[in-house]
């Protein structure tokens, strides 16, 4: 008799768990807020960088990357120099699975100078460098994504993985 109960129990949850509403699958659109730094190296001078922003996701595949950027370079005499830069990239994005495809719009890309007075012509340079390749489409892998996080990451050609995790605000 036991037996009979227990797999009428069993089935009888199994009905249930099949017959419950599901949760909706997360979706990229929203608006969210990030912290990442990175480094490297170009012309002999060492660039850590430190960003703080805010990523919107469009359900129209457009996409707006803002952040305030602090570049804190080493120069090949040792000696540093730091500037701020204000971010600005409207964007375009599509997901395939896990992966997500993004590249910034060329005509739309704004990065300026907002602090810092020394080496101005290397502050350009970083500009420059920013802008000739900002259409490129990136293909980040999607590690989570849940309601209140998004974390891509990326592998270079040298073999190095970098990651950066977006905390989705909620409209209140």
């Amino acid at each position: 008799m036991k037996k009979i109960e227990y797999l009428t129990l069993t089935v009888l949850l199994l009905m249930l768990s099949a017959c419950s509403p599901r949760q909706p699958e997360p979706q990229v659109e929203g608006h969210y807020t990030y912290e990442h730094a990175f480094d490297y190296s170009m012309d002999g001078n060492h660039f850590d960088v430190n960003e703080t922003g805010s990523m919107d996701f469009y359900a129209d595949g457009t996409a707006l990357d803002s952040a305030r950027q602090v570049y804190s370079v080493t120069l090949p005499d040792s000696s540093t120099v730091t500037w701020v830069y204000n971010y600005i990239s409207p964007s375009r994005w599509h997901r395939e699975g896990d992966t997500l495809f993004f590249a910034g719009i060329k005509d739309s890309f704004r990065m300026e100078v907002t602090e810092g007075e020394e080496g101005l012509e290397l502050a350009q340079k970083i500009i420059d460098r920013y802008s000739g390749g900002i259409d490129y489409e990136y293909k980040f892998h999607i590690d989570t994504l849940t309601a209140e996080r998004l974390q891509w990451s990326f592998t270079y050609r040298d073999g190095h993985r970098d990651t950066w995790e977006f905390y989705r605000k909620q409209n209140k």
